[in-house]
């Protein structure tokens, strides 16, 4: 039982026993005593736990150093005051393990005060990019230092151990001690552990102990899975992440060596969905990255990945997660039965992809539509069956709309089609699969240069409906648009064009009844948070929705002042429920926020400005939920993690600005991780729709 819950219990105990007196009962012999002897176990164990949390903090906190950055200068010229933060000395020379809040901004000068309130300034001396740690020196003098040993052999806390944190406050480098439990290990992709110790940005690069007073590693600001308003918002969620101190001391040399550590890549993507279903097959490897080099090739299924068994893409996820660029792995994987090791050197940077298109849409690997003055135009037809990609077999869509996506640019491709002809079997099927060469086009750039007016759209239902999304766990109101694929509606739809129709004997009723498989997308739209009632919004984009075949999902914020990042899963849940609804395409399914539609930016931007920023965050933080998003360039980006070696993200970006040169700075780590930025000046309801309605082209 925890410490928090043996508290509670001694206070259940204490409460009944005053109760019982308090009405004229006295607890009768053993259960009196029952009483007493638990409440007084309660009060001895905590007891025993703040003494021993006094000893251990008294034992590390010579070690423990108060850290100040001063004179960084904000990109509006003002000198900006930060929280003093903390760090933790590892050797008698001076060197001082801390947190990347130390170089979040160029210093005038950063100074470090010792248990002795002697003040030294510091210099940086080496940087962990990969882990958010920093390595300062000073000089010591004549000073004699205490250095904390970090052990390369420390053994992770299980989950449920107590510990503690310290840290120092300012010039006067005050002690500061909080404690909790260890919640997880293998956070952050395998780089931190994670704990509920309640703590602020000054006990970033501090110790995070165990009741042993072994540490289990130092406290750094890292922003989790889902993101947050800003780097050090988790705090205040009782949420704190460490890295663990076996790794920081086997990187150590490194940083005293004055390097700069960063994640390392390999070059290849797992496939699937779901990163926690069964299956390690890759389904691309990069062109030129070190996947490539060591041989690995789609279909590949991994084994092992750095003597870790892995058995399904987030354990992939896991194990490379923790490695550095320049080290060595070993990957074993199986092809074609046969099992085969190879040991491949992570590198820092492979080339970000460059997303290809073609300008098809497919039903399971038949061609049902060829975009006008695409690179398939006058290659492809409707009807044709793809069998192969570059002599390499084409699974299903999925795995060609990845392959494509990492297509080299300006590079042609070969496909293998069976092409029905005169030269067909019993059965209707080509018996003579034919070559068919073209280059594929990036899908970045402006839309404009793209016409969808050649595109089909898959069905025109003549009734469409709302439909309020209730979710049990969701608060969020939101309200569906979408066709009513219910037989009456249809026959009544039917019955009234025939009416209308019938004065003109020329004019034929045709109903196409369509079913939920046949919409072209769905728009998910998140409301500014002042407008609170989503069916009344969505009024201003039925008839258009309907024209163009586009379920529209209006979702509004559950706090009328903001849009808080817990909801992201709120905004998945619903959107997933919607596409259930409506029997949507998943890879057809868009995000957007109002803002893009408002011009310039001079009217209705700060209104729209909560639901801009969650709507990025939403788009870049779900794992291929969305694979559209429409923000204003002015969108100011939250605080979410963009890891370069992450599974390929399959979406297109859409903002209103075409010069590049006019571009925000965060279009750059869009860029990187691989998510094609496409641009209008000018962007309305219908550019909208449309540009949602190319969402299912390869």
């Amino acid at each position: 039982m925890s410490f928090t819950a043996i508290g509670k219990l001694s206070v259940v105990a204490l409460t009944v026993m005053m109760f019982l007196v308090g009405i004229g009962m006295t607890p009768v012999g053993g259960v009196a005593r029952g009483f007493a002897d638990e409440a007084t176990r309660a009060v001895d164990y905590q007891v025993a736990v703040a003494e021993r949390i006094r000893r251990i903090t008294g034992d590390v906190l010579p070690s423990v150093v108060s850290i100040e950055v001063i004179g960084v200068m904000q990109s509006d010229g003002e000198v900006r005051l930060d929280a003093p933060t903390t760090g933790v000395i590892v050797d008698a020379d001076g060197h001082i393990i801390a947190s990347s809040w130390v170089t979040q901004g160029e210093a005038a000068s950063i100074i470090v005060t010792t248990n002795t309130g002697t003040r030294f300034p510091a210099t940086v001396v080496g940087r962990d990019e990969h882990r958010e740690l920093v390595l300062l020196k000073i000089n010591p003098k004549d000073t004699v230092l205490s250095p904390l040993r970090l052990n390369m052999e420390a053994p992770t806390p299980p989950v449920g151990s107590t510990l503690v944190a310290v840290a120092r406050y300012g010039q006067s480098a005050v002690p500061m001690v909080s404690s909790g439990v260890m919640s997880a290990s293998d956070r952050l992709d395998g780089t931190a552990i994670q704990s509920d110790v309640r703590i602020s940005p000054v006990f970033y690069g501090g110790p995070l102990l165990d009741l042993s007073g072994n540490v289990a590693g130092i406290v750094i600001p890292a922003v989790g899975e889902n993101g947050a308003d800003d780097p050090t918002a988790w705090y205040d969620s009782g949420i704190a992440f460490a890295v663990p101190s076996d790794v920081i001391a086997a990187k150590l040399d490194r940083l005293r060596q004055g390097e700069t550590i960063q994640a390392g890549l390999l070059g290849f993507v797992i496939g699937g969905a779901d990163p926690y279903a069964p299956g390690t097959t890759i389904s691309t490897v990069r062109k030129r990255s070190p996947a490539e080099r060591a041989g690995l090739k789609s279909g590949d299924e991994l084994i092992e990945v750095g003597g870790r068994k892995v058995r399904r893409r987030q354990e992939v996820k896991l194990a490379l997660g923790r490695c550095d660029a320049g080290e060595e792995v070993a990957i074993r994987y199986r092809r074609d039965g046969d099992e085969t090791t190879v040991n491949v050197t992570l590198v820092e940077t492979i080339e970000p992809l460059r997303p290809q298109s073609i300008g098809i849409s497919l039903n399971e690997l038949k061609v049902t539509s060829v975009l006008e003055d695409s690179p398939a135009d006058g290659v492809l037809k409707v009807g044709d069956v793809l069998r192969s990609l570059d002599e390499g077999e084409i699974e299903d869509a999925a795995s060609l709309r990845q392959r494509l996506w990492a297509a080299d640019p300006d590079t042609e491709i070969q496909f293998s089609v069976a092409r029905l002809s005169d030269d067909v079997d019993a059965q209707g099927k080509a018996t003579k699969p034919i070559k068919l060469s073209m280059t594929p086009q990036s899908w970045a750039g402006p839309i404009g240069a793209r016409s969808v007016e050649s595109l089909p759209l898959l069905a025109e239902t003549k009734t469409w409906k709302h439909t309020e999304l209730r979710l049990p766990d969701v608060s969020n109101q939101a309200v569906l648009w979408h066709p009513d694929t219910s037989a009456d509606a249809n026959l009544e739809a039917a019955a009234d064009e025939s009416t209308d129709q019938a004065e003109d004997p020329d004019e034929t009723a045709v109903v196409d009844a369509s079913s939920p498989g046949e919409l072209d997308a769905l728009l998910v739209v998140l409301l500014p948070p002042s407008q609170r009632d989503p069916k009344q919004e969505i009024e201003g984009w039925q008839e258009l929705a309907q024209g163009h075949n586009v379920a529209v999902c209006m979702i509004a914020s559950e706090d009328a002042e903001r849009w808080q990042l817990a909801a992201m899963d709120a905004v998945t849940k619903v959107t997933t429920a919607a596409i259930k609804q409506c029997g949507v395409d998943p890879n057809a399914v868009a995000i957007v926020s109002p803002g893009i539609l408002s011009g310039d930016g001079s009217s209705g931007a700060k209104a729209s400005a909560p639901a801009d920023s969650m709507v990025m965050a939403v788009s870049l933080s779900t794992e291929n939920v969305f694979h559209g998003a429409a923000f204003p360039h002015w969108v100011k980006p939250p605080a979410i993690r963009l890891r370069r070696d992450a599974p390929m993200r399959l979406l297109r970006i859409l903002i209103n600005k075409e010069s590049e040169e006019d571009w925000p700075a965060w279009t750059e780590a869009i860029k990187r991780i691989g998510c094609p930025i496409q641009t209008a000046d000018q962007v309305d309801q219908a550019i909208l729709l449309n540009w949602c309605r190319t969402l299912r082209l390869l």
